[in-house]
Formats: structure tokens, C-alpha cells, sequence
């Protein structure tokens, strides 16, 4: 038996959410044009993430509380962490697209450290990495985090030698090497400083407001009647049961200064045309499928805590779901952003990020059977979970190679059928969709419609 740590509340609660349909699990996905030097990864892996986080090596147990512990695993095996593939020709898109669909309902073993990476080869010439990490470990801020913190600045990234010098000082990797190490992961982790926070920008805000709880402001009325009354989301064809077979798409990126150019000319946000643009394109989708739907509703993560370049070793959550309302009834793209800016704004000003930590703290407080029934209720309000990812503004690199492109998927729980990413990196911005086959047929529409809807938008804007 090794070393104990606690789960905390919100990283029990996740670990106790899975259901066959829907698993609470991050999927997090790079990829480059030229193919990945494995041992070069394997090599920067363990230095940064492995050696560094006693998570990555530890399994989940029972206490005699009953409480959950990380287990820390002395025989964990680094190389069982890893499964590499090759995809079937042509190893374009579609097949990469099937591989991490065939993932998404395949359950992490309890048996063993909670995250699994896939190492792709044969993706348009070069390699991709797929990595499978259980909420219990850590929110999707720090999930991102994590991946990045196996990039650097350059192709040389001073990794080679840094590497070769610590072999030769420090042999013993629980030794000074380690801190050595991090000291790089976090030069790539700074390049992403005030970049990645949370999905409407609202960090600092739920930061400053905590510390306010008993002023008033006007998104609380709102946030009170989402508690009390609930959300608009209209019944469509993809209200059902959630199965095994999930299907997963992308589209071309956007240039991420066309999209800025258009909030300019909007006195909008970038996250306001992105999310706008998402409304737009299910009610295109809507449309196509011939059905009549006022309203779509979105679980949001917000994220609690201000970025911190150099993560803690102990990880786990720290973040709210609040939710978002967004019509798919207007024909005006420009009126739709208005509504999307107003419904932001409300959030951004009231105190519902930390009202909504202050429930799931209590949900999970429940007995097993109670506080599942009550996630499931809460959950279902909304069609899926929508995350949109600032990235860093610039190009990485991973074992010498430039990254091309990321994506990523949060977990959805109950019954809900989406989960859609929005992620900008060296000035582009990716669309990409994990929904159930079934349920949300010709799924890969919704992405497509994403860049029609964005030139409409421009259209629209002048």
C-alpha cells in the first residue's frame, strides 16, 4: 500500500457519476503532420506528468470512512499507460474521427490509474495522441494544462539536453531532476498565462464576487430562476436515452483574427460570436431535420480559481456549471449575438458560478442513490456541455515536432447527447463535436453549419 490522499468533494462526485451512456471522462486530442518520436514522448511524459503528479500513478480505493482515497501504486507501470495504433487507410479525419468515437464509452479500469493515452501513427503522414483522463483527476482548465505542460516554446525545447544533464546529475528520478523538469513544463505552461481560463471568460469575475455574496446583482435574478424554474430546452429528436454508440466530428479551423474583426465590428467579444456562431448552426441543423425548436440549453464549466502556470501536485476540480440559453428561433444572425451578449453579460454579473459550486458541493453530500437522481434531473435541463478553450496564441511543439492542432471533449452525464468544443491555438480556432450516434444524426452537420454560420455573421457585420 502506497501514500493516501483524499479525494475532495467535487472529485468524488465526478468519480461517482459514470453511466454506460456517458462517462466522465476528458478526451483530449493533438496532433502533427510529421510523425512523433514515441520515446522521445514516452521520455517528456514521464519527466513532466508521471515523475511530477503521484496521481498519475495512483488508483482509487475506499477508505474505512467510506470516503475515496488516490492510492499511490510504488509497481505502477508507465508503459501500460499507453496503447499505440495505426490507422486504417487512408488515415485521414474520418478514421482518426472513428478511433476516438470507439473511446468514448470505453470505461477507464478501476484497477488501475485513471487515465489511458492512445498513440496515433498514420494520420495524414504523421501521429496524433489521444489522452483519456478520469474528471476525478483534475477539471478540464487543468486537464489542458496538463497537456500542455508536455510542449514547448521550439522544436529543440532545450528538452534533449536538459534531459541528458539530469541522467547524468540526478539518476534517481525522485531527486532534484524532478523540480528541474517542471521548471520546463512550466515555461510552456506560461505561454498560455491569461489564455486558458474558462469557457465565458468570467474567472476573475467569480473570484472578485465571491468575497461579495451578499450584494445583489442583476444575473441573480436570472440565476435564481434557472435554480427554481429551470431552463427553456425544447424537446427535439434528439431527446431520448444516451446508448454506446457515439459518433465524432471537426471542421476545418476558422482564422482567429476574422473572428476578432467581427466582434470588433459587433462591440462583442470573441467568445460572443463563437457562441453565437454555435446557435446559429443548431438552428440550421434544426432546420434541416425539420424541427421547430425556440431554444437549446448548455451546461458551461466556469472555472473558480485564476490560471496558475505551476499546477499544484494535487489537482482535482474547482469549477461551476452554469447554464446557457441560446435561442435557435432568430433569422438574424446579429440579433441572435445580441441575445448571446446579453445572456453572457447576465452570467458575468451574477454570482452564479459560485452559487452553482455551492449546490453540486451539496448534491454530492447525498446519499449515492439521492444525489445521482438529483445530478440526473439537474443535468437533463441541458442538451450537452459547451466549452470553449483560449489556447496558446502561438505554435508548440511535442518531442520536436510542431502540433498542428487540438481538440477536446468534456464528459456529459445523464442524458445528454453533445459535447461541443470550441478551442483556439496559433491563430486558429477548431470546431468539434462528441455526440450519441443515434440520438444526433448526421452529426457532422452541426460543425459544418458552425463555419456557414460564422460567414453569415461576417456578412451580416459589414
Amino acid at each position: 500500500m502506497g501514500e493516501r490522499q483524499k479525494l475532495g468533494v467535487q472529485d468524488a462526485l465526478w468519480l461517482e457519476m459514470d453511466k454506460p451512456g456517458n462517462l466522465m471522462v476528458v478526451d483530449s486530442l493533438f496532433w502533427t503532420a510529421a510523425p512523433i518520436d514515441w520515446d522521445r514522448y514516452r521520455d517528456v511524459a514521464r519527466e513532466r506528468l508521471w515523475d511530477r503528479y503521484p496521481v498519475f500513478r495512483s488508483v482509487v480505493v475506499r477508505g474505512e470512512d467510506g470516503a475515496w482515497y488516490w492510492e499511490e501504486q510504488p509497481d505502477a507501470d508507465l508503459e501500460a499507460r499507453y496503447e499505440q495504433v495505426v490507422l486504417p487507410e487512408p488515415g485521414g479525419d474520418a478514421e482518426l474521427q472513428d478511433l476516438i468515437a470507439s473511446q468514448r464509452t470505453v470505461p477507464l479500469d478501476r484497477r488501475e490509474p485513471l487515465w489511458r493515452a492512445v498513440l496515433v501513427d498514420g494520420f495524414h503522414g504523421g501521429s496524433a495522441v489521444l489522452f483519456r483522463g478520469h474528471h476525478a483527476i483534475a477539471d478540464g482548465i487543468r486537464m489542458v494544462q496538463l497537456a500542455l505542460s508536455v510542449f514547448d516554446a521550439t522544436p529543440d525545447g532545450a528538452v534533449a539536453g536538459e534531459r541528458m544533464e539530469r541522467r547524468q546529475d540526478h539518476p534517481s528520478p525522485a531527486g532534484p531532476a524532478r523540480s528541474q523538469g517542471t521548471s520546463v513544463a512550466s515555461r510552456s505552461l506560461r505561454l498560455a498565462r491569461g489564455a486558458v481560463t474558462n469557457p465565458v471568460g468570467a474567472a476573475h469575475s467569480v473570484v472578485t464576487l465571491s468575497g461579495s455574496l451578499l450584494s445583489a446583482l442583476p444575473g441573480d435574478m436570472d440565476t435564481a430562476r434557472k435554480l427554481v424554474l429551470g431552463t427553456r430546452n425544447d424537446t427535439t429528436g434528439w431527446t431520448g436515452t444516451v446508448g454506446a454508440h457515439k459518433a465524432i466530428a471537426w471542421s476545418p479551423p476558422l482564422p482567429l483574427d476574422e473572428v476578432k474583426a467581427v466582434a470588433h465590428a459587433n462591440a462583442a467579444t470573441v467568445n460572443d460570436v463563437l457562441v453565437t456562431c454555435v446557435a446559429e448552426s443548431l438552428r440550421a441543423y434544426l432546420h434541416t431535420h425539420h424541427v421547430a425548436c425556440d431554444s437549446v440549453t448548455w451546461d458551461v464549466p466556469v472555472n473558480l480559481k485564476p490560471f496558475d502556470p505551476d499546477l499544484p501536485l494535487v489537482l482535482g476540480n474547482s469549477f461551476a456549471l452554469v447554464q446557457l440559453e441560446l435561442p435557435t428561433d432568430i433569422e438574424d444572425p446579429l440579433r441572435t449575438l445580441e441575445v448571446v451578449r446579453r445572456r453572457m453579460g447576465r452570467i458575468k454579473s451574477g454570482h452564479e458560478a459560485i452559487v452553482d459550486f455551492g449546490v453540486q458541493a451539496a448534491i454530492s453530500r447525498m446519499s449515492k442513490r439521492l444525489y445521482r437522481a438529483t445530478i440526473d434531473l439537474l443535468a437533463n435541463r441541458a442538451v450537452g456541455v459547451l466549452t470553449n478553450v483560449p489556447g496558446p496564441p502561438m505554435a508548440l511543439y511535442v518531442a520536436g515536432e510542431k502540433v498542428e492542432g487540438m481538440m477536446g471533449w468534456a464528459p456529459l452525464t445523464a442524458d445528454q447527447v453533445m459535447s461541443f468544443t470550441i478551442y483556439s491555438y496559433d491563430g486558429k480556432v477548431f470546431v468539434g463535436i462528441a455526440a450519441d450516434a443515434v440520438l444526433v444524426p448526421e452529426h457532422e452537420q452541426i460543425v459544418d453549419g458552425f463555419a456557414d454560420a460564422f460567414r453569415r455573421l461576417t456578412a451580416r457585420s459589414g
